[in-house]
Formats: structure tokens, sequence, C-alpha cells
């Protein structure tokens, strides 16, 4: 019987190195910024701009298809069928590849998107020069998120943060660089910052593989065949079941942050800047939280595939006291720190007054936010996010995006406090679409049952097993 200390412990080894490839990942974005704002204003806005276009779009299907894979390939993996897992890893494979090309097509038309919507021509030009070059680091950053998905179902998950961390330390060289010539590198100027990225991602990929699937030779135990098993249409369905209102649950979310942040630029410049800082600020202050929840999928999956209702029980709730945790000590450290943390992003008393007023709402934000996280948790081990897309649609879209615009911008004194007193009311309704059929309404031994027969779908086959296939644990 697994006891509470030996989950904690699984859930602990793997939400710290997640945790630290979620830093990691804002550290990349942080140093072409700071590295962008020395060449000039211009290049600071086209990075920007570029940046939040880029996110939009790969956040949507990274996160929802690797969701979507980490959910069933932990089933699997739980369930020992190891080809399946290989099997989901090569469907996400190609899928993300095939959604790579109206990705590239956005990522080329860029400045064009961005001069539609009344950016400045030169900030515009720019940010499509960006857009365009990043294009070389798009497949090689998707593979090896699909391949950190791949491991992290296997709970090998401290090697990627290692690479992660590394990526940080390659892409400051190569992004140094090859923008000013520092380190033996030409001096490329603007269009140095995304080589130098392209750089570093298609350095930690090959890297990645050489040592995981070379050396240490992880992949051998969930190796998958080189055929087109994996097109059979029941894993397709299942992958796509799921990754698709995962997906969709991203593009609503991203979207409507897109909209809000328009709102606030419609309130003032001051306003849009303290919003941008007090967003930056909650993003890092949550990475713990997404490494929590990432976390739990694997183990509340691994257990529901071995048929272990039980034991998925125990890590839902260890999942559901870490997330309660990390969120009061958020609340907490925020609320008393609010009116030094304005403090970081400007000297202006006004920023500053207005940052201490958002702060408290942030504290407010993270207590409804952790039913959602909660719930994200649950339903996504459970291969169940249909109520997460549902409570997106009605929390940001029904009731957030329209709050926000009454209470913040369509009033006698429009207000960034009204603008976010808006967004928590939308959350607030999707966290309890989210949480009533993840915590009050949940069948464990059903979902189990669910979970064994979607990871025995290729039982026949793996009854006359290949010469070349591994043997199974």
């Amino acid at each position: 019987m697994v006891t509470y200390y030996q989950e904690a412990g699984a859930l602990l080894a793997l939400a710290l190195p997640s945790a630290l490839s979620t830093y990691c990942y804002f550290a990349v974005s942080i140093t072409e910024l700071s590295v962008m704002g020395h060449l000039g204003v211009d290049e600071l806005a086209a990075v920007a701009y570029a940046q939040l276009c880029l996110d939009l779009s790969t956040l949507v299907f990274m996160q929802g298809f690797n969701g979507g894979m980490n959910s069933l390939c932990s089933q699997a993996f739980g369930a020992k069928n190891y080809h399946l897992v290989g099997d989901y890893t090569l469907l996400t494979s190609l899928l993300i590849t095939v959604a790579c090309a109206p990705m590239a097509l956005l990522w080329w038309n860029l400045d064009s998107l961005l001069l539609t919507s009344g950016v400045a021509e030169h900030v515009a030009f720019l940010a499509g020069q960006y857009g365009r070059l990043s294009l070389l680091w798009l497949w090689p950053r998707s593979m090896f998120q699909v391949l950190a998905s791949f491991y992290q179902a296997q709970n090998i998950v401290l090697p990627t943060a290692i690479f992660d961390l590394l990526m940080v330390v390659f892409n400051c060289f190569f992004v140094i660089g090859f923008t000013y010539g520092r380190f033996g590198l030409p001096e490329l100027g603007f269009i140095g910052c995304p080589l130098g990225t392209a750089v570093a991602v298609a350095l930690r990929l090959v890297s990645y593989v050489a040592y995981m699937n070379v050396y240490h030779r992880y992949h051998q135990q969930c190796s998958w065949r080189w055929d087109t098993l994996f097109l059979d249409k029941q894993i397709v369905w299942n992958l796509v079941s799921v990754g698709v209102p995962l997906a969709a649950g991203e593009l609503l979310e991203n979207a409507q942050l897109t909209v809000l942040t328009l709102f606030a630029a419609k309130i003032g410049e001051l306003q849009l800047g303290t919003h941008n800082a007090m967003m930056e600020l909650f993003y890092f202050a949550t990475s713990p939280l997404y490494a929590v929840i990432g976390g739990s999928v694997t183990r509340i999956g691994n257990h529901l595939g071995a048929g272990q209702p039980s034991h998925a029980v125990i890590a839902a709730r260890i999942c559901g006291v870490c997330i309660a945790t990390l969120t009061m000590v958020n609340s907490v450290v925020i609320v008393s720190s609010r009116r030094y943390l304005g403090q970081i992003f400007s000297d202006d008393p006004v920023v500053i007054t207005t940052f201490s007023q958002v702060c408290s709402l942030a504290a407010l934000a993270y207590f409804v936010l952790s039913f959602f996280c909660y719930a994200l948790a649950i339903l996504q081990a459970q291969a169940r996010p249909m109520p997460l897309a549902v409570g997106m649609v009605a929390g940001a879209w029904l009731v957030g995006v329209p709050s926000a615009y009454i209470m913040g911008v369509d009033t006698a004194h429009p207000s960034l406090l009204g603008l976010w007193e808006g967004m928590i009311c939308g959350y607030t309704v999707t966290s309890l679409v989210s949480f009533i059929p993840a915590f009050v309404r949940p069948n464990w031994q059903e979902e189990a049952d669910k979970a064994v027969a979607r990871s025995h779908l290729k039982e026949k086959d793996l009854a006359s097993p290949l010469e070349s296939d591994r043997l199974l644990a």
C-alpha cells in the first residue's frame, strides 16, 4: 500500500525539477527582452509584440496536445503497456509537426498582422524579422517538449530540468554573442537574438537526445515501433479527444488575457504597464503550482492506468494540500510586500499605489485559482478535459471579459482595479464549473476502469512480440 509519505516524495521528485524548467522558460524570455532593450526602444517593443504572438500560438498546441499526451502516456505506463506510450509519443510528434505549418504561416506574416492592429511600421517590420527567423527553432522546441512529456510519464524529469538550465546558458551565450559580437561570434545586431535562440534550442534538442536516447537509452523501456500502428483510429481518437479540449482551453484563456491587456491599454499607458508587470509577477509566482499540477497528472495517471484508484485518491489529496499551501504562501507574500513590489518595476508613486491595490486582488485571485488548479490536475489525469473547456468558455468569455469591460473600462472612472475585479469574477465561474465534476462528483473506480481499458488497446498486438521489441518490465 502506497503511504502518504511515499506519494508525497514521488510528487516532490517530479514537481521540483518541473518548477526549475518553468523558471528556465521565463529566464530565456527575459534574456531576449533584456538584450533587445539595450539595442533600443523599438527593438524592445518589437520583441515584446513578437513574443506575445509566438507564445500564444505555441502554448495552444504544445500545452494542449502535450497535456493530453502526458495524461494518456501516464495511464499507459501505469498499465505497463509500454509500446502504447511510444505510440502516443509518435502520434503527438506527428500532430505537432503538422501544427507547425499554420504556426509558420502566422509567424511569417507577423508584421502584416501587427500593422493591421495599428502597431508602428518600424516596430512591425522588426517583429516580422524576429518572427521569420524564429521559425528556425519552432520544430526543435516542439520536439523537445514532446520528448520531455514522454519521459515525464515515466517519472524521469531531472535530466530535462538540467538541459533546460543549460538552455538558459546556451541562450545567453549565443544571443549576446550574435547581437553584440561577443565571445568570438560575428556581430549581427537585431537578427542575432532570434538566431542565437535558434542555435541554443537546436543544441539543446541534439544534446538531450544524445544523452537520453543514445547514452542512457532511457527510451528503450517504452520504445516504439517504426510502423503505422500508432495511427490506429482508437489511439488517434483518445489523443484528439483529450488534446483538443485542452488546446481550446489554452486558446480561450490566452485570448482572454490578450483582450484584458487591450482593455488596460484603453484605460491608460500607466495602467497598461502596471497590468503587464503584475501579470509577469503572477506568472512567475504561479510556476510552482503548474509544476505540482504536471507532477500530479503523471502520478494520478500512473495509478489509474494500473487499476489502483485508492492510490490515485492519495495522490489527489496530496495534490490538493500542495496547491492550497502554495496559494496561501503566495497570497501572504504578495499582500505583505505589496507596498514594495511596485518599486521593483517603477519609481512613479502612482504606479506603486496602483500596484499595491492590485496586489490585494491578486491574493484573492490565488484563492479562486486554487480550485481551478486542483480541477485541472484531476480532470487532466483522468483524461476528462471537457469540463475545463466549458468552464473557460463560461468564465473567461461569458462572464470575465464583459465584467472586466463594464467594471474597468465602461465606467465614469475607468480603473485597473475594476478590470481585475471583473477578471476575478470570470475566474470564479471557471473554477466552480471545473471544480464540481473534479471534487464533488468523482468516481475513482469508474475512472480507473476506463483508464485500464484505454491503456490496453493493443494487448492483442503485444501478445505476439517482434524480435526487435524490448522486454517489458
